[in-house]
């Protein structure tokens, strides 16, 4: 026989489901938005331009000095202030222009005045070039050397006349004109006025 079950029995299972303490969920933590970290990055211009204006601030600390003192021992200093101050270049004028059109310029056609007539010196004679003459020895000497040295026939001789005695420097004797003139001709060359002398052929 079955016992009746009263309504107001609590059933095991729901005893025991009473008995289990409600699970409590912890509130949501509220998440923190962390803020991106800034990375420091290497700017290329901003150094140099860093690096110039340093180098211009150790420079002119360094000089300043000396500079400021020079320009204040110039000033201190008249002459060397006078010596500082540039110069005026004094203007130069050519006149060769104005020379060159008021001259007029006139050649000599003949080449040598003192060139003989005839082609070829007498039978009896020689003709010899007198290159210079000296009151030294050494100094014909020397012309002498330097006559050689071109390959003329050059020679020196004394002679005393009324104002002492002089060394003379003479080229040749030539038989032949022609060979006469090209040593005339090389002797003025060298600036040397040389004479066209004759002698008895020796």
């Amino acid at each position: 026989m079955t016992r009746p079950v009263s309504p107001s029995a609590p059933s095991l299972a729901g005893g025991r489901a009473s008995r289990r303490p409600q699970s409590r969920r912890a509130p949501p933590r509220s998440r923190r938005t962390s803020s991106p970290v800034r990375r420091t990055l290497f700017h290329a211009p901003s150094f140099s331009a860093g690096v110039i204006l340093g180098a211009v601030i150790v420079l002119g600390a360094a000089y300043l000095p000396e500079f400021v003192g020079s320009r204040d021992a110039a000033a201190d200093d008249p002459a060397a202030a006078a010596a500082a101050e540039p110069v005026a270049a004094p203007q130069l004028t050519f006149e060769f222009d104005d020379l060159l059109k008021n001259s007029r310029v006139t050649a000599d056609p003949e080449p040598y005045a003192s060139e003989p007539a005839g082609s070829e010196a007498a039978p009896d004679e020689e003709i010899v070039l007198q290159a210079a003459s000296f009151r030294s020895r050494d100094d014909a000497e020397r012309l002498r050397a330097a006559l050689l040295l071109m390959d003329l026939p050059a020679q020196t001789s004394d002679i005393t006349i009324k104002t002492g005695r002089w060394y003379r420097v003479t080229v040749g004797p030539y038989t032949s004109s022609v060979e006469a003139q090209r040593a005339l001709t090389r002797l003025r060359q060298k600036d040397i006025a040389a004479m066209w002398t004759t002698r008895p052929a020796t």
